[in-house]
């Protein structure tokens, strides 16, 4: 019995290094010299196990927490990735109007310089026009004096150069003509010069609306470059924002794995307490065989270790086998011994704890309602519980596990 209580404390101390020293006290049990052990002793493997228990429920709420802070988290980069995407569609578009102003910009400023190479044009044809009519008037000018100045005589050697009286009408004609001739050239230089001064100045307001298209064209750019600026800006604090929930995440993250390795640690803890109560209960570890603890079905719907994980929340390194089976049915001690756990907890659900002896344990989860308590004496094939799909479960299955000397084994070596 010596030997039994000296190797439970080794058990009890190996425990207490694999959570750095923080429940030594509580994983600690005295030797006892006596031959059998009290209920003291009992108790403190009690408290052990509760305490255990206990840390890693607030683990695993932690890592409930830290896991819904990463979706948070990742569902706000998500919205910012959307809102950074749609303004960078947004300057898309805005890139195309800067370039359809441009171009249009380009085309007005091309038709500006065609309009004011037609003012240049008619400003030459101006001028050309009011030199002609200057000439054309000097010449009349000139015409006009000669014969005022020359009146008389004009008329006297009208009349004695003329052969006959229809040669000096035919004189006195040709000179009214001329001064017709005069006055026609005059009024239609005139009318030319009006023409063409009229048209410059409707070229000149045809030239100062398109300025002030162009103005408005230029100021229509200025505008939307503005807009652009400022949603590339925009842009920029999206990508702020979405590196700060990044980092924010990456910290979560860290602080994920670091509870998973704690659950890890206080689980083995746990598997380590349940082995060391297991090495000092009555019973020879399932030696004479174990039961299949669910006679109402023998389907395996997941195996022992590594699989797809079928839900949140739930294990990649699956340490057990799971029996799908109908709501209800019974679940069987695989072996005699007692019965170390049975609670609820919300990934294993209702689950039952039985130790076999020899560092022996089987557990049982997921079951839709519980028939035996804690510390009660269970035989082969008693009913211990009833078949369900609480805690993290896809459906109605048993969730069966060994546990040897503190690690879990693949329950096929031990029932078929």
């Amino acid at each position: 019995m010596r030997l039994r209580m000296f190797r439970l404390f080794l058990l009890l101390l190996l425990a207490g290094a694999l959570f750095a020293g923080g429940m030594k006290d509580t994983l600690r049990v005295a030797a006892k010299p006596s031959d059998t052990r009290d209920d003291g002793e009992e108790d403190e493997y009690d408290k052990a196990a509760r305490e255990l228990e206990r840390r890693r429920q607030d683990t695993l709420d932690e890592i409930k927490s830290l896991k819904s802070d990463i979706s948070s988290v990742e569902a706000k980069i998500r919205e910012l990735q959307a809102a950074r995407s749609d303004l960078q569609t947004y300057i898309s578009q805005l890139d195309q109007q800067v370039n359809s102003i441009a171009a249009q910009i380009r085309e007005l400023e091309g038709a500006i310089e065609k309009k004011k190479e037609e003012i240049a044009q008619k400003e030459e044809e101006l001028a050309a026009a009011e030199a002609e009519s200057r000439e054309q008037y000097d010449l009349m000018k000139k015409r006009i004096c000669y014969m005022y100045e020359k009146g008389e005589d004009s008329f006297l050697v009208l009349l004695l150069e003329s052969d006959s009286l229809a040669d000096m009408l035919n004189r006195a004609d040709y000179a009214m003509q001329m001064s017709s001739y005069d006055r026609q050239m005059m009024d239609s230089l005139k009318e030319i010069r009006d023409t063409i001064a009229e048209y410059k100045e409707i070229l000149e307001q045809e030239r100062e609306e398109q300025e002030a298209l162009l103005a408005d064209l230029e100021s229509q750019k200025e505008a939307v470059n503005r807009a652009i600026s400022a949603k590339t800006k925009e842009i920029a604090d999206y990508q702020s924002q979405i590196n700060t929930a990044s980092d924010e995440q990456g910290e979560y993250e860290k602080q994920l794995a670091e509870q998973e390795k704690l659950l890890q640690q206080v689980e083995n803890q746990i598997a380590a307490v349940a082995a060391a109560k297991a090495a000092a209960e009555d019973g020879d570890g399932g030696a004479s065989g174990f039961l299949w603890p669910c006679p109402a079905s023998h389907r395996i719907t997941s195996g022992f270790g590594n699989r797809e994980v079928p839900m949140a929340g739930a294990s990649a390194n699956h340490r057990g086998i799971d029996i799908g089976a109908p709501t209800g049915s019974s679940i069987l001690a695989a072996a005699s011994g007692r019965v170390t756990t049975a609670t609820y907890n919300y990934s294993a659900g209702n689950y039952v704890v039985i130790s076999h002896g020899n560092g022996v344990s089987t557990v049982y989860m997921h079951a839709s309602a519980l028939y035996v308590s804690e510390g009660e004496s269970v035989s082969q094939g008693q009913k211990i519980a009833a078949v369900g799909s609480t805690g993290y479960s896809t459906g109605p299955h048993l969730h069966f596990g060994v546990i040897v000397n503190g690690s879990y084994v693949n329950p096929l070596n031990y029932v078929r």
